[in-house]
């Protein structure tokens, strides 16, 4: 059972959990424990063939009694594969909180009250265990609820979060985090605010560098759906304020970095684009990608950055700098070879961006063309996905082909009903549909359109 306590520092494992890639969270639990397949086959009472599908993704792991099996097999805690745990005399809940208590090293347990353990139990835990309820109500509207729940927090908490033990927290942010990959926006809505207060109270209580780092990186994950959001609150520029108050006290360039992004993210859509732009690639210079053996995860952010720094170009109309932004971000990729996972992350960012900036600058053609070069599967997240969508969709109205973006759109909301459901720019596309007068060749279009809540066209 040790051997399962450290792997979800691994950066295979976070991944897998950010992915939803619970046959990839399986084999490093079942290779943690020194386990074969054969090991686990027998215990579980599947085949050698069938089980090594199942983590391979070739073979979805959805079942709930096959989880369990695999739970039962592998030795390990239910909730670590999404489960609620079931125990003679517990409820899940206490289950878990008893699990959180006992992983909990000696000197934070010390700092820590009873309702924090509950608080981030039921961060990690038990809405987790109730995936996708929330995202089922297509009559809500995700972006309204995102701005109320995180500018509850944002402009001052209703209840006061308690300090936390830093390994449940981080637990609770992984989860966030793979909420915003998923697109299960309703889910953050409601886990994300009590990440962020139990984040601050922690950092209070505990002010070192892995709990700023923890905060900063709370909201950052804040700043990039508030952004995606794209309401008129104002709330990414407290969002990424607070990143970088966090950031300075983490000690960690790569968070530093990515806070500088969101503040820069903020300040292009307020129309600072040059701006946006010069804060981009300024946190670009202070990562280390030269010499013999540079971090590949430095690397990776390097280009990440050049790729917003283009977007923000596109925003100006500078076409010639957009584009030689993502050469240089292209340039970088190449220096991820020894790292296929990372590269091939950032290759398909670059290609995305590519479709964007095209859209931007008015090139519909060229953007369906890079979308086109794309397999969806090259992309590692389905937020990623969903995002080349929408905008294939919007460079296919702009080269008027309206029943084309519809097409489009309808696989965007199969794949990520609330990526669709949240970003104003697709009311407003799904508005101008409406407007057009090739209703025939888009059949459901009025519901989508209530789905998303777009006003009618006229």
């Amino acid at each position: 059972m040790t051997a399962t306590k450290g792997i979800w520092r691994t950066e295979a494992v976070a991944a897998a959990v950010a992915t939803g890639a619970a046959g990839t969270i399986v084999r490093a639990l079942r290779e943690a424990n020194g386990l074969t397949l054969a090991d686990v086959a027998v215990r579980c009472g599947y085949s050698i063939s069938a089980l090594s599908r199942m983590e391979t993704g070739r073979q979805p792991l959805r079942d709930v009694e096959t989880l369990r099996r695999i739970v039962d097999a592998l030795g390990v805690p239910a909730f670590l594969l999404g489960l609620a745990e079931h125990r003679p005399g517990t409820t899940p809940m206490t289950a878990l909180v008893a699990r959180v208590e006992a992983s909990t090293p000696a000197d934070e347990g010390d700092t820590m009250r009873r309702r924090a353990f509950l608080a981030v139990a039921g961060m990690a835990g038990a809405s987790f265990a109730l995936a996708h309820q929330a995202t089922a109500v297509a009559s809500t509207d995700p972006a309204a609820v995102l701005t109320e729940r995180l500018g509850d927090v944002l402009l001052g908490p209703i209840t006061p979060g308690e300090p936390a033990a830093l390994a449940a927290l981080d637990r609770a942010l992984r989860i966030a985090q793979g909420d915003f990959l998923a697109c299960r926006y309703l889910d953050l809505a409601h886990r994300l605010p009590l990440v962020i207060a139990a984040g601050e109270a922690t950092s209070r209580e505990s002010d070192t560098p892995a709990a700023q780092g923890l905060l900063a990186n709370a909201y950052i994950l804040a700043s990039r759906v508030l952004t995606k959001v794209d309401s008129s609150s104002g709330l990414e520029w407290i969002a990424s304020d607070r990143a970088m108050r966090g950031a300075a006290g983490a000690e960690d360039p790569l968070i530093s970095a990515e806070a500088q992004r969101m503040v820069a993210s903020a300040a292009r859509r307020a129309g600072h684009h040059d701006r946006a732009r010069t804060l981009t690639l300024a946190a670009a210079d202070h990562l280390t990608i030269t010499g013999p053996a540079p971090a590949s995860a430095h690397v990776a952010m390097h280009g990440m950055l050049y790729c917003s720094a283009s977007y923000a170009a596109a925003r100006a109309g500078d076409r010639d700098r957009a584009a030689e932004l993502l050469d240089d971000a292209a340039a970088t990729a190449r220096q991820l070879v020894g790292d296929p996972f990372r590269h091939k992350a950032l290759t398909a960012n670059i290609v995305s961006h590519r479709v964007s900036t095209s859209y931007l600058l008015g090139d519909a053609g060229t953007a369906l063309r890079h979308a086109e070069s794309l397999p969806l599967s090259q992309i590692p997240t389905v937020e990623r996905r969903a995002r080349l969508l929408v905008d294939t969709a919007l460079a296919a109205a702009q080269w008027d082909k309206p029943a084309y973006a519809y097409r489009i759109l309808v696989e965007a909301e199969r794949l990520a009903p609330g990526e669709v459901r949240t970003r104003s720019v697709v009311r407003t596309l799904v508005t101008d549909l409406m407007a057009c007068r090739q209703h025939a060749a888009m059949p459901g279009l009025a519901r989508l359109a209530q789905r998303v809540h777009a006003t009618s066209g006229g």
